[in-house]
Protein backbone atom coordinates (compact mmCIF):
# COMPACT_ATOMS: atom_id res chain seq x y z
CA UNK A 1 0.00 0.00 0.00
CA UNK A 2 1.84 3.36 -0.99
CA UNK A 3 -0.32 5.22 1.80
CA UNK A 4 -1.86 4.07 5.14
CA UNK A 5 -3.33 6.41 7.64
CA UNK A 6 -4.21 4.13 10.64
CA UNK A 7 -6.70 5.68 13.61
CA UNK A 8 -5.92 3.52 16.75
CA UNK A 9 -9.65 4.09 18.19
CA UNK A 10 -10.68 3.12 21.85
CA UNK A 11 -10.16 3.76 25.61
CA UNK A 12 -7.34 2.81 28.03
CA UNK A 13 -6.43 -0.18 26.16
CA UNK A 14 -5.89 1.67 22.37
CA UNK A 15 -3.96 4.42 24.93
CA UNK A 16 -1.15 1.33 26.28
CA UNK A 17 -2.73 1.00 29.79
CA UNK A 18 -0.53 -2.10 31.18
CA UNK A 19 2.54 -1.81 28.46
CA UNK A 20 6.14 -1.97 29.26
CA UNK A 21 6.48 0.76 26.99
CA UNK A 22 3.38 2.82 27.34
CA UNK A 23 1.91 2.03 23.31
CA UNK A 24 0.14 -1.08 24.09
CA UNK A 25 -0.97 -2.69 20.30
CA UNK A 26 0.62 0.17 19.01
CA UNK A 27 4.87 -0.61 19.21
CA UNK A 28 4.39 -3.94 17.39
CA UNK A 29 1.49 -3.31 15.29
CA UNK A 30 3.72 -0.52 13.48
CA UNK A 31 6.66 -2.89 13.30
CA UNK A 32 4.29 -4.92 11.64
CA UNK A 33 2.86 -2.59 9.02
CA UNK A 34 5.77 -0.92 7.99
CA UNK A 35 7.28 -3.16 5.27
CA UNK A 36 4.15 -3.07 3.63
CA UNK A 37 3.33 0.84 3.03
CA UNK A 38 5.42 3.11 1.65
CA UNK A 39 3.84 5.79 3.99
CA UNK A 40 2.82 4.69 7.21
CA UNK A 41 1.04 7.11 9.82
CA UNK A 42 -0.49 6.57 12.76
CA UNK A 43 -2.84 9.58 13.82
CA UNK A 44 -4.77 10.91 16.09
CA UNK A 45 -5.23 13.98 18.47
CA UNK A 46 -3.51 12.25 21.42
CA UNK A 47 0.18 11.19 21.70
CA UNK A 48 2.00 8.95 24.11
CA UNK A 49 3.84 5.16 24.08
CA UNK A 50 7.30 4.98 23.09
CA UNK A 51 7.18 3.98 19.67
CA UNK A 52 8.26 5.85 16.19
CA UNK A 53 4.52 7.48 15.72
CA UNK A 54 2.72 7.66 19.33
CA UNK A 55 -0.52 9.38 17.53
CA UNK A 56 -4.29 7.41 18.50
CA UNK A 57 -7.41 8.14 19.86
CA UNK A 58 -7.17 5.84 22.85
CA UNK A 59 -9.40 7.94 25.71
CA UNK A 60 -8.48 6.78 29.34
CA UNK A 61 -11.69 5.55 30.75
CA UNK A 62 -14.22 6.50 27.88
CA UNK A 63 -17.36 4.56 27.18
CA UNK A 64 -18.76 4.11 23.64
CA UNK A 65 -20.59 7.14 23.86
CA UNK A 66 -17.56 9.24 24.36
CA UNK A 67 -16.26 8.14 21.01
CA UNK A 68 -19.37 8.92 19.63
CA UNK A 69 -19.31 12.47 20.83
CA UNK A 70 -16.08 13.01 19.64
CA UNK A 71 -15.84 11.31 16.20
CA UNK A 72 -16.98 14.06 13.76
CA UNK A 73 -14.31 16.20 14.58
CA UNK A 74 -11.56 13.40 15.26
CA UNK A 75 -12.14 12.52 11.48
CA UNK A 76 -11.74 15.07 9.80
CA UNK A 77 -8.28 16.43 11.64
CA UNK A 78 -6.68 13.41 11.23
CA UNK A 79 -7.68 12.14 8.09
CA UNK A 80 -7.03 8.36 8.21
CA UNK A 81 -7.59 6.03 5.95
CA UNK A 82 -7.95 2.92 8.34
CA UNK A 83 -9.95 3.22 11.48
CA UNK A 84 -8.94 0.34 14.57
CA UNK A 85 -11.92 -0.02 16.95
CA UNK A 86 -11.58 -1.19 19.99
CA UNK A 87 -14.41 -0.13 22.53
CA UNK A 88 -16.87 -1.08 25.52
CA UNK A 89 -14.71 -2.36 27.88
CA UNK A 90 -15.62 0.08 29.89
CA UNK A 91 -19.38 0.08 29.31
CA UNK A 92 -19.06 -3.41 30.24
CA UNK A 93 -17.20 -3.15 33.27
CA UNK A 94 -19.38 -0.54 34.93
CA UNK A 95 -22.70 -2.18 33.73
CA UNK A 96 -23.58 0.63 31.90
CA UNK A 97 -26.10 0.53 29.57
CA UNK A 98 -25.50 -3.02 28.77
CA UNK A 99 -27.98 -4.03 26.49
CA UNK A 100 -28.23 -1.59 23.90
CA UNK A 101 -24.13 -1.46 24.03
CA UNK A 102 -23.97 -3.58 20.74
CA UNK A 103 -26.77 -0.71 18.91
CA UNK A 104 -24.51 1.92 20.63
CA UNK A 105 -21.86 0.59 18.86
CA UNK A 106 -23.18 -0.14 15.95
CA UNK A 107 -24.42 4.04 15.56
CA UNK A 108 -20.74 4.57 16.26
CA UNK A 109 -19.31 2.43 13.07
CA UNK A 110 -22.26 4.09 11.09
CA UNK A 111 -21.44 7.34 12.07
CA UNK A 112 -17.56 6.77 11.04
CA UNK A 113 -18.79 5.57 7.42
CA UNK A 114 -21.81 8.02 7.17
CA UNK A 115 -19.15 10.51 7.12
CA UNK A 116 -16.48 8.64 5.16
CA UNK A 117 -18.41 5.89 3.27
CA UNK A 118 -15.03 4.96 1.71
CA UNK A 119 -13.18 4.18 5.34
CA UNK A 120 -12.12 1.07 6.16
CA UNK A 121 -13.29 0.42 9.95
CA UNK A 122 -12.01 -2.87 11.62
CA UNK A 123 -14.24 -3.99 14.41
CA UNK A 124 -12.50 -5.81 17.00
CA UNK A 125 -14.04 -8.44 19.94
CA UNK A 126 -12.84 -7.20 23.67
CA UNK A 127 -10.17 -8.65 25.16
CA UNK A 128 -10.99 -10.74 27.94
CA UNK A 129 -11.54 -9.72 31.60
CA UNK A 130 -10.30 -11.46 35.01
CA UNK A 131 -13.51 -9.71 36.42
CA UNK A 132 -16.28 -12.43 36.77
CA UNK A 133 -18.95 -10.00 36.09
CA UNK A 134 -17.41 -7.62 34.07
CA UNK A 135 -16.23 -10.87 31.54
CA UNK A 136 -19.86 -12.17 31.52
CA UNK A 137 -20.92 -9.13 29.69
CA UNK A 138 -18.15 -9.08 27.63
CA UNK A 139 -18.86 -12.47 26.61
CA UNK A 140 -22.23 -11.48 25.81
CA UNK A 141 -20.98 -8.34 23.88
CA UNK A 142 -18.68 -9.74 22.28
CA UNK A 143 -21.37 -12.52 20.38
CA UNK A 144 -23.20 -10.00 18.65
CA UNK A 145 -20.20 -7.96 17.08
CA UNK A 146 -19.83 -10.37 13.62
CA UNK A 147 -23.34 -9.77 13.11
CA UNK A 148 -23.30 -6.28 13.50
CA UNK A 149 -19.92 -6.16 11.34
CA UNK A 150 -21.66 -8.83 9.06
CA UNK A 151 -24.78 -6.42 8.51
CA UNK A 152 -22.71 -3.39 7.57
CA UNK A 153 -20.63 -5.54 4.96
CA UNK A 154 -24.02 -6.56 3.40
CA UNK A 155 -24.58 -2.48 2.63
CA UNK A 156 -21.49 -2.18 1.04
CA UNK A 157 -19.31 -0.69 3.35
CA UNK A 158 -16.03 -1.60 4.14
CA UNK A 159 -16.16 -2.76 8.10
CA UNK A 160 -14.36 -5.78 8.67
CA UNK A 161 -14.54 -7.78 12.23
CA UNK A 162 -11.10 -8.29 14.21
CA UNK A 163 -10.95 -11.73 16.57
CA UNK A 164 -9.04 -11.03 20.15
CA UNK A 165 -9.65 -14.47 20.87
CA UNK A 166 -6.53 -15.14 21.26
CA UNK A 167 -5.70 -12.88 24.31
CA UNK A 168 -6.24 -14.45 27.65
CA UNK A 169 -6.62 -13.88 31.48
CA UNK A 170 -3.01 -14.69 31.46
CA UNK A 171 -2.40 -11.98 28.99
CA UNK A 172 -3.27 -9.66 31.67
CA UNK A 173 -1.94 -6.87 33.68
CA UNK A 174 -5.01 -6.22 35.85
CA UNK A 175 -8.51 -6.99 35.58
CA UNK A 176 -8.94 -5.50 31.96
CA UNK A 177 -5.79 -4.15 30.82
CA UNK A 178 -3.45 -6.37 28.67
CA UNK A 179 0.17 -6.55 29.52
CA UNK A 180 3.00 -7.03 27.02
CA UNK A 181 2.34 -10.74 25.95
CA UNK A 182 -1.62 -9.48 25.10
CA UNK A 183 -0.68 -6.26 23.18
CA UNK A 184 1.56 -8.59 20.64
CA UNK A 185 -1.65 -10.69 20.65
CA UNK A 186 -3.94 -7.36 19.74
CA UNK A 187 -0.66 -6.60 17.46
CA UNK A 188 -0.93 -9.67 15.42
CA UNK A 189 -5.13 -9.60 15.54
CA UNK A 190 -5.07 -6.23 13.58
CA UNK A 191 -1.94 -6.61 11.61
CA UNK A 192 -3.81 -10.07 10.15
CA UNK A 193 -7.09 -7.54 9.72
CA UNK A 194 -5.55 -4.69 7.62
CA UNK A 195 -3.62 -7.40 5.43
CA UNK A 196 -6.89 -8.67 4.76
CA UNK A 197 -8.92 -5.52 3.93
CA UNK A 198 -6.40 -4.35 1.92
CA UNK A 199 -5.81 -7.74 0.07
CA UNK A 200 -9.92 -7.04 -0.55
CA UNK A 201 -9.08 -3.66 -1.82
CA UNK A 202 -10.52 -1.25 0.26
CA UNK A 203 -8.13 0.44 1.45
CA UNK A 204 -8.27 3.75 -0.08
CA UNK A 205 -5.02 5.95 -0.28
CA UNK A 206 -7.21 8.89 -0.04
CA UNK A 207 -10.71 9.37 1.68
CA UNK A 208 -12.93 11.86 1.11
CA UNK A 209 -14.35 13.00 4.90
CA UNK A 210 -17.05 15.24 4.79
CA UNK A 211 -16.45 17.78 7.96
CA UNK A 212 -18.39 17.08 11.28
CA UNK A 213 -21.90 18.78 11.49
CA UNK A 214 -21.75 21.59 13.98
CA UNK A 215 -23.73 20.01 16.96
CA UNK A 216 -26.50 22.01 18.82
CA UNK A 217 -25.51 21.80 22.40
CA UNK A 218 -27.39 22.56 25.37
CA UNK A 219 -25.88 25.36 27.78
CA UNK A 220 -24.15 24.07 30.82
CA UNK A 221 -27.28 24.81 32.94
CA UNK A 222 -25.52 25.53 35.99
CA UNK A 223 -26.80 24.28 39.34
CA UNK A 224 -26.54 27.19 41.25
CA UNK A 225 -24.83 30.39 40.72
CA UNK A 226 -25.78 32.11 44.24
CA UNK A 227 -22.53 33.39 45.32
CA UNK A 228 -23.43 35.10 48.80
CA UNK A 229 -25.80 31.65 49.83
CA UNK A 230 -28.56 34.47 50.56
CA UNK A 231 -31.19 32.30 48.30
CA UNK A 232 -31.00 34.26 45.47
CA UNK A 233 -29.65 33.40 41.96
CA UNK A 234 -26.55 36.03 41.42
CA UNK A 235 -25.65 37.92 37.77
CA UNK A 236 -22.10 36.38 36.76
CA UNK A 237 -19.82 36.94 33.82
CA UNK A 238 -17.29 34.63 32.74
CA UNK A 239 -14.54 35.73 30.83
CA UNK A 240 -12.41 33.99 28.38
CA UNK A 241 -9.83 33.12 30.69
CA UNK A 242 -11.93 31.78 33.78
CA UNK A 243 -12.40 35.19 35.45
CA UNK A 244 -15.80 35.70 37.16
CA UNK A 245 -17.00 39.30 38.16
CA UNK A 246 -20.23 39.14 39.87
CA UNK A 247 -22.91 41.35 40.90
CA UNK A 248 -25.39 40.69 43.69
CA UNK A 249 -29.02 39.91 43.32
CA UNK A 250 -31.31 42.55 45.94
CA UNK A 251 -34.34 41.99 44.35
CA UNK A 252 -33.27 43.00 40.09
CA UNK A 253 -33.61 46.03 38.42
CA UNK A 254 -36.71 47.77 39.81
CA UNK A 255 -37.07 45.49 42.46
CA UNK A 256 -34.57 46.24 44.92
CA UNK A 257 -31.37 46.21 42.17
CA UNK A 258 -27.81 44.95 42.15
CA UNK A 259 -24.98 45.22 44.19
CA UNK A 260 -21.24 45.27 42.32
CA UNK A 261 -19.56 42.41 43.90
CA UNK A 262 -16.68 42.79 42.04
CA UNK A 263 -13.89 40.04 40.92
CA UNK A 264 -15.55 36.88 42.31
CA UNK A 265 -12.62 34.65 41.10
CA UNK A 266 -9.13 35.01 39.53
CA UNK A 267 -9.54 32.16 37.76
CA UNK A 268 -7.46 29.14 37.47
CA UNK A 269 -5.52 28.78 34.29
CA UNK A 270 -8.43 27.03 32.77
CA UNK A 271 -10.55 28.64 30.12
CA UNK A 272 -14.09 30.17 30.58
CA UNK A 273 -15.92 27.66 28.66
CA UNK A 274 -14.74 25.03 31.04
CA UNK A 275 -15.75 26.88 34.30
CA UNK A 276 -19.40 25.88 36.01
CA UNK A 277 -21.04 27.00 39.17
CA UNK A 278 -22.79 24.39 41.69
CA UNK A 279 -22.76 24.00 45.23
CA UNK A 280 -21.08 20.69 46.27
CA UNK A 281 -20.62 21.06 49.73
CA UNK A 282 -24.49 22.13 50.99
CA UNK A 283 -23.22 25.26 52.33
CA UNK A 284 -25.81 27.29 50.07
CA UNK A 285 -22.72 29.17 48.22
CA UNK A 286 -21.82 28.52 44.43
CA UNK A 287 -18.35 26.84 44.21
CA UNK A 288 -15.93 27.07 41.08
CA UNK A 289 -15.72 24.01 39.46
CA UNK A 290 -13.51 23.13 36.14
CA UNK A 291 -14.77 20.49 33.80
CA UNK A 292 -12.79 18.81 31.21
CA UNK A 293 -13.03 17.49 28.07
CA UNK A 294 -13.19 13.54 29.70
CA UNK A 295 -15.81 14.79 32.34
CA UNK A 296 -13.12 14.76 34.84
CA UNK A 297 -14.37 18.10 37.53
CA UNK A 298 -11.76 20.13 39.83
CA UNK A 299 -13.76 22.59 42.54
CA UNK A 300 -12.43 25.14 44.76
CA UNK A 301 -14.99 25.80 47.48
CA UNK A 302 -16.39 29.08 47.86
CA UNK A 303 -15.79 30.90 51.38
CA UNK A 304 -16.77 34.01 50.20
CA UNK A 305 -14.90 34.65 46.63
CA UNK A 306 -11.80 36.67 46.27
CA UNK A 307 -11.32 39.71 48.21
CA UNK A 308 -14.26 38.04 50.02
CA UNK A 309 -13.09 35.41 51.73
CA UNK A 310 -11.10 33.69 49.36
CA UNK A 311 -11.24 29.78 48.35
CA UNK A 312 -10.36 26.16 49.39
CA UNK A 313 -9.12 24.16 46.69
CA UNK A 314 -11.32 20.79 46.65
CA UNK A 315 -9.12 18.87 44.27
CA UNK A 316 -10.63 15.91 41.79
CA UNK A 317 -14.31 16.48 42.68
CA UNK A 318 -15.34 14.10 40.27
CA UNK A 319 -13.19 11.48 37.98
CA UNK A 320 -15.71 11.02 34.88
CA UNK A 321 -17.28 8.02 34.03
CA UNK A 322 -16.62 7.44 30.42
CA UNK A 323 -18.66 10.41 29.37
CA UNK A 324 -17.52 13.58 27.30
CA UNK A 325 -17.42 16.97 29.29
CA UNK A 326 -20.16 18.02 27.14
CA UNK A 327 -22.85 15.65 28.36
CA UNK A 328 -22.24 16.20 32.05
CA UNK A 329 -24.88 18.38 34.39
CA UNK A 330 -25.38 19.19 37.83
CA UNK A 331 -28.45 19.30 39.79
CA UNK A 332 -29.33 18.29 43.08
CA UNK A 333 -31.96 15.42 42.44
CA UNK A 334 -32.33 14.24 45.79
CA UNK A 335 -33.69 17.16 47.92
CA UNK A 336 -32.10 15.79 51.37
CA UNK A 337 -28.19 16.72 51.39
CA UNK A 338 -28.27 20.23 49.14
CA UNK A 339 -25.57 19.02 47.25
CA UNK A 340 -24.93 18.81 43.45
CA UNK A 341 -24.96 15.63 42.33
CA UNK A 342 -23.26 14.67 38.83
CA UNK A 343 -25.82 13.68 35.68
CA UNK A 344 -24.82 13.18 32.41
CA UNK A 345 -27.54 13.79 29.42
CA UNK A 346 -27.16 11.83 25.95
CA UNK A 347 -28.62 13.06 23.16
CA UNK A 348 -31.72 11.14 23.15
CA UNK A 349 -32.72 12.91 26.70
CA UNK A 350 -31.94 10.16 28.67
CA UNK A 351 -29.90 10.88 32.15
CA UNK A 352 -27.94 9.14 34.07
CA UNK A 353 -27.06 10.32 37.62
CA UNK A 354 -24.16 9.33 40.86
CA UNK A 355 -25.00 11.10 44.14
CA UNK A 356 -22.64 13.58 45.59
CA UNK A 357 -21.36 11.74 48.84
CA UNK A 358 -19.00 14.54 49.33
CA UNK A 359 -17.06 13.35 45.40
CA UNK A 360 -13.78 11.71 45.30
CA UNK A 361 -11.78 11.46 47.99
CA UNK A 362 -14.34 13.35 50.12
CA UNK A 363 -16.61 10.30 50.83
CA UNK A 364 -17.39 9.48 47.11
CA UNK A 365 -20.48 8.70 44.60
CA UNK A 366 -23.50 6.13 44.59
CA UNK A 367 -24.20 5.32 41.33
CA UNK A 368 -28.12 6.08 40.79
CA UNK A 369 -28.21 4.61 37.83
CA UNK A 370 -30.54 6.03 35.26
CA UNK A 371 -32.55 9.34 36.28
CA UNK A 372 -34.48 9.78 33.88
CA UNK A 373 -35.51 7.71 30.20
CA UNK A 374 -36.45 10.58 28.15
CA UNK A 375 -39.64 11.47 26.76
CA UNK A 376 -38.80 11.36 23.14
CA UNK A 377 -37.15 14.70 22.33
CA UNK A 378 -33.53 14.93 22.16
CA UNK A 379 -30.83 15.96 24.52
CA UNK A 380 -30.30 19.62 23.13
CA UNK A 381 -34.00 20.60 24.10
CA UNK A 382 -33.24 19.28 27.86
CA UNK A 383 -32.89 20.97 31.27
CA UNK A 384 -32.50 19.93 34.62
Amino acid sequence: MPRLAVMPLGDSITHGAGSSNGAGYRDDLWSQLAPHTGNLDFVGSLRNGKLSDPDHEGHWGWKIGGLSANIDRWLPAAKPNTVLLHIGTNDMHDDYQVDTAPRRLGELVDKITSAAPDMTVLVSSLVPSADAGTQQRIEKFNAVIPQLVAERQAKGRHVGFVDMGAVTTQDLDDDLHPKDSGYVKMADAFSNGVARAAADGWIKQRVDIKPGTPSRKAPPGDYRVDINGDGKADYLVVQSNGVVNAWINNGGTNHGGWTEYGTFATGVGEPGDKVRFADINADGKADYLTLQDNGVVNAWINNGGTNHGGWTEYGTFATGVGEPGDKVRFADINARDGKADYLTLQDNGVVNAWINNGGTNHGGWSEQGTFATGVGEPGTKVRI
